[in-house]
């Protein structure tokens, strides 16, 4: 509320002998809300409003008089507030964004990343005797198999979702649509928890079995459809 009219109130209130609890006894409210309009804390709505103007015996016009100055200082003010609102949304969006940025980046090169292949050594000899060394020092009968590289994990849908995207999407809707750009920034911070529990259920080994049993599906259906198409 404006400086000018919470001052206002509390010269009409002393002009007419009240204090601060006896007012708020008259209005049905606590002395703190009285108290918060002539700080101007907070406004009176139009019910309390209407009370005032009745108990002063002024009108709504007389009880809230502003000057064309103050009036277009008020306005000046909301408009500042409001730009200042949309800017600290917008920035918050774009940190946000940023942040997933990196995260998503991080989680799909931790996924493409590929497992370092376990090397076994196998050496055979026979039991009754030891022949002599190769002049490398290895048995004439050492082997050294090295194990297949593993095969390629399956593509987890979860990773290859674009959360941001929509977390995106969804701002710019509450913010075009039905003008929350202040409260709708908040949906950016739900990203990091996103890939946090998509990491968790990637660790769980029944996921894993059950999204390689996916991919094994998909691979017969798609081996399916080639024969049939010869």
């Amino acid at each position: 509320m404006n400086v000018e009219i919470a001052q206002r109130l509390a010269e009409l209130r002393r002009e007419r002998g009240f204090s601060q609890e006896g007012l708020a006894e008259q209005l049905g409210l606590s002395r703190q809300a009285v108290s918060k309009w002539e700080r101007a804390e907070s406004a009176p709505d139009m019910g309390n409003l209407i009370a005032l103007a009745d108990l002063y015996e002024v009108t709504l016009d007389e009880l809230l008089r502003v000057s064309p100055e103050v009036e277009e200082d008020m306005r000046f003010e909301s408009q500042e507030r409001a730009e200042s609102v949309e800017t600290e949304a917008a920035a918050a969006a774009e940190a946000a964004l940023a942040a997933a940025a990196r995260a998503e980046a991080a989680a799909a090169t931790a996924a493409e990343a590929p497992d370092v292949p376990k090397v076994v050594v196998e050496v055979s000899a026979p039991a009754a005797s030891v022949p002599a060394a190769a002049p490398g020092g290895f048995p004439p009968s050492a082997s050294v198999p090295i194990a297949p590289p593993p095969a390629p994990r399956p593509k987890d849908p979860l990773q290859t979702f674009p959360y941001p995207l929509l977390c995106a999407v969804i701002f710019l809707l509450a913010g075009f649509c039905f003008g929350w750009w202040h409260p709708a920034w908040v949906i950016f911070l739900t990203i990091p928890f996103y890939y946090w529990a998509v990491n968790t259920l990637e660790a769980d080994p029944a996921y894993q079995a059950w999204l390689a049993e996916r991919q094994d599906v998909a691979t017969k259906n798609d081996s399916s459809s080639e024969g049939g198409a010869r």
